[in-house]
């Protein structure tokens, strides 16, 4: 019987015992083979101060005014839409939620994320960590894009 390392399971299976071919890569293993190296283009200072003008000649041009407030809106990516597809502060959304929906002891509402709140029920006030949302309430369509959300996306994945 061949003496063998007593943590590996198969012999010659391993890559000390593996061949290498002429490449210097293991033989078999097609995964390992070099590649060449393409370093990425170089970004100019004055290309990045070109992208950043252009952000701010766009946010200086198209600052919309919330639907409920009337106040213009410079937080643009923590926005909501309202019914008519208006944008709308986070803090005026809260507010309206506020005079609609009737708080119980401990209860609190919080976004959970995908454009929708929830009534959230804390049983220990100084554990938040521990809670169970009591109701979800939908704010946003999830299927009915909005075009001033495309907009910023759009403005925003141009620059490099």
């Amino acid at each position: 019987m061949r003496n063998r390392d007593r943590h590996s399971k198969h012999r010659g299976n391993n890559w000390k015992n593996s061949s290498r071919n002429e490449n210097g890569t293991y033989a078999g293993n097609s995964s390992q083979q070099k590649r060449h190296f393409v370093p990425p283009k170089a970004v100019t200072a004055e290309q990045i101060k070109q992208d950043e003008e252009a952000i701010r000649a766009f946010k200086s041009e198209n600052r919309p005014v919330c639907a409920h407030c009337g106040q213009p809106i410079t937080d643009m990516a923590s926005a909501l839409a309202i019914e008519n597809g208006n944008p709308i502060h986070f803090d005026c959304a809260l507010e309206i939620l506020s005079g609609r929906e009737k708080l119980g002891e401990g209860e609190k509402i919080s976004y959970i994320g995908q454009g929708r709140f929830g009534i959230v029920y804390f049983p220990n006030a100084h554990d938040v960590k521990h809670f169970v949302i009591r109701k979800i309430i939908e704010w946003e369509d999830k299927e009915h894009r909005l075009p001033w959300r495309d907009e910023m996306s759009e403005l925003y994945s141009h620059v490099k």
